[in-house]
């Protein structure tokens, strides 16, 4: 067995140190019982990922709502004391928005369930001295694993031998380009992105090959580290969660104290108990808003389905509402606003033309073009990356690779290596026979005979072009003699090149993305870059698409453990990008932009994203991304785009703005009952509605209207900022309107009741007549709560279908309640003549009045 096994320093380690502390061979590998062994006392290497949720943990979900709490706590209480039927009302109020909630999220899950994984399950290891394919989980540390072109590392490891040996290791550092790896040591001090002697798991093969000794596995592996800062990374609520949640508490306090003092009052004026327990429950029943839950359901369900129709998965319901309140970005680079691929973006000509410089690149390429008859873009090309992107760039250019291989007799070539840092061929081209050599400028200028202060200017120009994110080749070139020729082929000698040019390549931005980010700004979103790329790079493209950059704009990752909390939480106001940061890094930020007030919105598709993509207050992933990052987002973007968030920004704004609507309806309805029967009781009157009656307008008659607010579609959303989050759920308009509405009509329904009982009128119909005033008024209102701001004057009053439709319902449903005779025993009403209908439409009428002189006084006071 291994001796003490470190695993913090392998990098920095020389290959026999390595094999000799994990004790195996480098030649053999280990033996199949030893490797069994490991395997007991280790474990399997594998990381549990974020599962799917099941059908069951969905429909809990459902009921983590407050008010549906409090609903089923009324219910409960209902039925205890015999009101079956009230009791009965109340749980289907529970149920209805139970199913909504669900059939939306398992959707969602669904969806999700069908996008790949990127984990490929197999490696090549040596054992008993044969190379053999083995279950990724079964690979142990001290494992030799063998490594390809575009095989999957499964495991942390060692370098011991490497072939032009390159690794993507976008997924877990955030770097765009492809690492080129050794098997040198380097400093203990060295950052995973500059561990240049180690492999990581989940990262990908590009080029060449290695034989690595596997140093750690599962949990122990830097993306098992990651998977464990999910564990302590918490999902933090909404901003409508955090005010939902607020407002049931403090409703249900005010909502027992009320109970509590009618109950005592009654006692006193000489009520018995028992008549005064079932009077509290139907203020209790009149307090509680049942059709707010199942309408704020279906206006996020609403929302999130316009939004899948524009390509975005929203995971969690509230997550579509918490989008139209955030304040800041943190969006990483590579693959959200990159393309992730490799593209050549520059000819340099130095001492040739740019397309014989093109010319003679391609000279030196080794590639295959596996579909010809396609479109240069959708060539799917065997060889290395740079290779392909010059294949591609020259076919942009109307150059054939095919045909310049045919009019050209390679004589001799020399494929890269990475201690001699570039490769070389020997061509025919006509009568004359040329040496192309193509790699690392720095050392082609070594090798020319350019002058000295040739070679400053070109290092200088190199030095640019690498620190604005450019990855650069040098081309340089030899008219070669017979006798150079002979020499050229028993060994490879540079000297006195002509240095021709500089290639430069780059990792492009997406098309759309600039307009995107000037339209986040302009709704006061602002962006930040989070990426594990160097400063240069994230710079270069933060400029590119329309970042403002100025003094105290950039920051890199070395720099934070210098500051303090209380110096990083004053300068974040003012970065726009951040480089070089690791996932911890990450996960700090959001955090303290939270801490600071901010609705932080995290973008990402690596595993490297997936710890503070759950932080964050709403997690979006790419659908290309990892399975990690996808399975604690919020939002999955199948098509990688980044004008999809700004899509989304918009509908959580119209959500918002929905739910806005749907409170001041509802809730001014909640006032006027609790008004209502209050003074009923102080003015020892009968109560006019009794808890079925409430339980119908409140959730039946009122709830289809309140649901057609969803499908409102009203402003520009992204041309104002972002509301303040810590504004609560009740903004100073929506508090007047509520009390307007409510206090008026209470007012008004609470004289009426006194003057038509005190009149000698029959009961029954007098109590008919309020319940009809009471359940009609606000299907009429809701075309003036449209627009909490403008006048209904101002828009089309029926333009919305949905809400003409719930209107119409909600009138069906108050006259079955008084007319049908089978309703009319459930109800205790009894039918009404066309005057009695007539004051029920005037008290709609008066309402609709008095909210447009609330909107009216409103604006004036603004």
């Amino acid at each position: 067995m291994e001796k003490s096994k470190k695993t913090s320093s392998y990098w920095s380690l020389s290959v026999q140190d390595t094999t000799e502390l994990l004790v195996t061979d480098i030649t053999d590998g280990l033996s199949e019982e030893e490797a069994a062994a490991r395997l007991q006392k280790y474990g399997r290497n594998a990381i549990e990922h974020g599962r799917h949720l099941s059908k069951l943990r969905i429909v809990l979900n459902q009921f983590k709502s407050p008010l549906i709490i409090v609903l089923l706590i009324a219910g409960v209480v209902t039925l205890l004391i015999g009101h079956y039927k009230d009791s009965i009302f109340i749980f289907i109020a529970a149920v209805v928005n139970t199913i909504l909630g669900f059939y939306q999220e398992n959707k969602a899950e669904n969806a999700l369930a069908k996008l790949k994984t990127y984990l490929k399950q197999e490696a090549r290891v040596m054992r008993n001295g044969e190379e053999k394919q083995i279950d990724a989980k079964d690979v142990v540390v001290g494992d030799i694993m063998l490594l390809s072109q575009g095989d999957r590392v499964q495991g942390d490891g060692r370098i011991v031998f490497v072939n032009d040996f390159q690794v993507d290791e976008a997924v877990l550092t955030g770097e765009s380009l492809p690492v080129t790896k050794s098997a040198e040591p380097v400093a203990f001090s060295a950052s995973i992105s500059d561990q240049d002697s180690m492999v990581f798991a989940g990262t990908l093969v590009t080029q060449g090959y290695a034989t690595v000794i596997v140093t750690d596995t599962g949990l122990q592996t830097e993306l098992g580290k990651i998977s464990s800062l999910l564990a302590i990374s918490s999902s933090e609520q909404t901003p409508l969660q955090k005010a939902v949640y607020k407002f049931s508490i403090y409703s249900s306090i005010i909502l027992g104290l009320l109970t509590l003092v009618v109950f005592v009052v009654g006692i006193l004026v000489g009520y018995s108990p028992l008549d005064m327990f079932l009077t509290s429950v139907a203020i209790a029943v009149s307090a509680i808003p049942e059709g707010l839950p199942v309408s704020m359901t279906v206006i996020l369900a609403v929302g999130v389905e316009r939004m899948a129709r524009r390509k975005g998965v929203v995971r969690k319901l509230v997550a579509a509402e918490a989008l139209g309140g955030t304040t800041v970005i943190l969006t990483d680079k590579t693959g959200t606003l990159t393309m992730a691929k490799m593209v050549m973006s520059q000819l340099i000509s130095v001492a040739v033309p740019a397309k014989k410089l093109l010319s003679y690149a391609l000279s030196n390429a080794n590639a295959i073009v596996e579909n010809p008859e396609d479109a240069p873009e959708k060539w799917r090309i065997d060889g290395r990356i740079m290779e392909a992107a010059l294949v591609r760039a020259a076919a942009s250019e109307g150059m054939s690779y095919k045909q310049i291989l045919s009019k050209r007799k390679v004589l001799q070539s020399w494929p890269f290596n990475s201690s001699q840092k570039y490769s070389a061929t020997l061509i025919k081209d006509g009568g004359r026979i040329l040496l192309i050599v193509l790699g690392a400028p720095d050392v082609l200028i070594h090798y020319s005979q350019a002058t000295a202060k040739q070679k400053k200017q070109l290092t200088e120009q190199i030095s640019s072009l690498a620190f604005s994110g450019e990855r650069v080749l040098g081309l340089a070139s030899k008219e070669i003699s017979d006798k150079e020729q002979l020499e050229l082929l028993k060994k490879l000698t540079l000297n006195n090149l002509s240095f021709d040019g500089l290639i430069t390549f780059k990792d492009p931005i997406r098309p759309g993305i600039k307009s995107a980010i000037a339209r986040v700004a302009r709704a006061g979103v602002k962006t930040v870059i989070l990426t594990g790329d160097h400063q240069g790079t994230a710079v270069a493209v933060a400029e590119e698409i329309g970042l403002e950059m100025k003094e105290g704009s950039v920051l890199d990752a070395s720099e934070l453990t210098g500051l303090k909390k209380q110096q990083l939480q004053k300068r974040l106001p003012y970065l726009k990008v951040i480089s070089r940061v690791t996932p911890f890094d990450k996960l700090q930020i959001a955090k303290l932009l939270q801490e600071s007030g901010e609705v932080v919105a995290m973008t990402g598709d690596g595993i490297n994203d997936a710890p503070s993509i759950k932080q964050a207050n709403v997690g979006i992933a790419m659908g290309s991304g990892t399975e990690v990052a996808q399975s604690v987002a919020d939002l999955v973007l199948l098509d990688d785009n980044f004008e999809t968030i700004v899509a989304a920004i918009e509908e959580g704004r119209q959500i918002i703005g929905n739910i806005r609507k749907v409170l001041v309806y509802l809730l001014s309805n909640v006032t006027d009952g609790l008004i209502l029967i209050g003074s009923s009781l102080l003015l020892g009157l009968p109560l006019p509605l009794n808890a079925l009656q409430i339980l119908w307008v409140n959730f039946f008659a009122d709830s289809f209207p309140a649901v057609a607010f969803a499908f409102e579609k009203d402003g520009d959303h992204l041309s104002v900022p972002p509301r303040n989050p810590n504004a609560g759920l009740f903004d100073p308009l929506m508090k007047f309107l509520i009390i307007v509405i409510g206090f008026s009509t209470s007012a008004l329904l609470s004289v009426l009741y006194f003057v038509l009982t005190r009149a000698g009128l029959e009961a029954e119909l007098v109590r008919t007549f309020i319940f009809a005033a009471f359940g009609t008024y606000t299907l009429i209102l809701a075309f003036s709560v449209r627009s909490l701001e403008q006048s209904i004057f101002s828009y089309p009053l029926l333009s919305n279908k949905y809400l003409n439709s719930g209107v119409l319902i909600g009138f069906v449903l108050m006259a079955a309640a008084i007319y049908l005779p089978p309703l009319q025993n459930l109800f205790g009403t009894k039918s009404l003549s066309a005057v009695w209908i007539g004051g029920v439409l005037m008290v709609g009428i008066l309402n609709i009045l008095l909210i447009e002189l609330a909107k009216y006084f409103f604006r004036r006071r603004r």
